[in-house]
């Protein structure tokens, strides 16, 4: 008989950049892998006031255990008016065993800024 996976719930804070039209309207998506699988990509529940500059944003994401998370993906759909945002960090907390993982941004994630790029792909800090 096969074991179901363990869950979890992850605290996962989004932290926008305090630069001038730093925040976001679009919708922001997030898919997670770690040592024990991957997530589904996840879209935000969101409103154009949520990612503003200087903003630092909890969401909480129930799923399987991924176990150390090795890196994740976050990406908008660049609609909206002011859909380009500049992403400081995400800070990810396992709820059950305390364990966090920092992944580092300080990037935009927008058409017209840095290298054009609405996706991300980060892995944490050690």
């Amino acid at each position: 008989m096969r074991v179901p996976p363990a869950r979890t719930t992850y605290r996962i804070v989004f932290e926008t950049g305090d630069v001038l039209l730093g925040g976001t309207d679009a919708n922001v998506f997030l898919s997670l892998a770690g040592s024990n699988g991957s997530s589904i990509e996840k879209r935000l529940e969101t409103d154009e006031d949520t990612f503003v500059p200087g903003s630092a944003v909890v969401f909480r994401l129930e799923t399987q255990d991924m176990g150390d998370i090795e890196r994740i993906r976050v990406r908008h759909d660049n609609t909206g008016p002011n859909a380009g945002w500049f992403l400081h960090r995400v800070v990810i907390t396992n709820e059950l065993t305390g364990r966090e993982w920092v992944f580092n941004c300080d990037r935009w994630l927008a058409v017209d800024e840095d290298d054009g790029a609405i996706d991300r792909v980060l892995y944490p800090r050690v």
